[in-house]
């Protein structure tokens, strides 16, 4: 059976499906999904200035990928590095595409000691507000900084992403228009090109507790409430809530009840 929508699927149906890949989606059909999809690229984006977003997920490696057989180089990704895991950001540094531009917000311990409403946050337009911060005025930045016509992004509608209303091409109210030409891909499809044609790599983030459910972006955003987020990033890097404990009650507290 194949993983359904993100958000009721569990982290260890995508373990398991990324360790027995070749026996879900031949190396045929990855070739030939790899094929239809670039042909489509490049029929949407013939004479155009284009680029695309990369974030070092599942879904922009695979996108990676695709652009790149369409003759696509030209990609941004949208962080502040002072929020983002050690282990990430060296991953990054090693396996970034060539064509990376990396938009760095910038913000860090004190900023979100000034806005606590962004720390772990559980409700769905909070998390919205980090990606609107972090990705969204990246991809703004990119498309004026080349005066670009399209940026590709890896949306997919089983990531329960929006790419669009019945088509997967939507322009914003800045005048962005984005491209999600993975948007009908299923997860096993993603993990399927990345195995037969990007050498398994995959960031570090995926072999943590739950990493295939909370995948890449930075840390603030990746649990809901201080009493998982400490927890959980106790068990993945103290250093984070050492220092967060300069700034914030509750780390000092979680780390005062060890």
């Amino acid at each position: 059976m194949m993983i359904g929508r993100k958000q009721t699927a569990n982290n260890v149906e995508f373990v398991q499906a990324w360790k027995r890949i070749e026996t879900i989606v031949s190396r045929e059909e990855a070739d030939s999904l790899v094929s239809a999809t670039v042909s489509q690229i490049k029929k949407q984006t013939g004479g155009k200035r284009v680029g695309y977003a990369w974030s070092g997920g599942k879904d922009s490696i695979a996108l990676q990928y695709v652009c790149e057989r369409a003759g696509i180089y030209r990609c941004v990704m949208g962080t502040s590095r002072a929020l983002e895991l050690r282990m990430f950001m060296e991953w990054v540094e090693r396996f970034k595409p060539k064509g990376l531009e990396i938009y760095d917000v910038n913000i860090g311990m004190k900023w979100l000691a000034d806005h606590p409403d962004m720390l772990f946050p559980y409700s769905s337009s909070i998390l919205a507000k980090w990606y609107k911060l972090l990705h969204h005025s990246a991809q703004h930045w990119f498309v004026k900084r080349h005066n670009l016509d399209m940026v590709l992004l890896g949306r997919r509608v089983l990531d329960g992403n929006y790419v669009g209303r019945g088509t997967n091409i939507y322009t914003d109210r800045n005048g962005v228009t984005r491209y999600s030409p993975l948007a009908d891909w299923s997860h096993e499809q993603v993990m399927a090109v990345i195995h037969y044609f990007m050498n398994r790599e995959i960031p570090p983030v995926y072999d943590l507790p739950d990493g295939w459910i909370k995948s890449t972006g930075v840390w603030p955003m990746q649990c809901s409430g201080t009493d998982e987020g400490w927890n959980y990033y106790w068990k993945v890097d103290k250093t984070i809530v050492q220092e967060a404990a300069k700034w914030f009650s509750s780390a000092q507290c979680f780390i005062n009840n060890l």
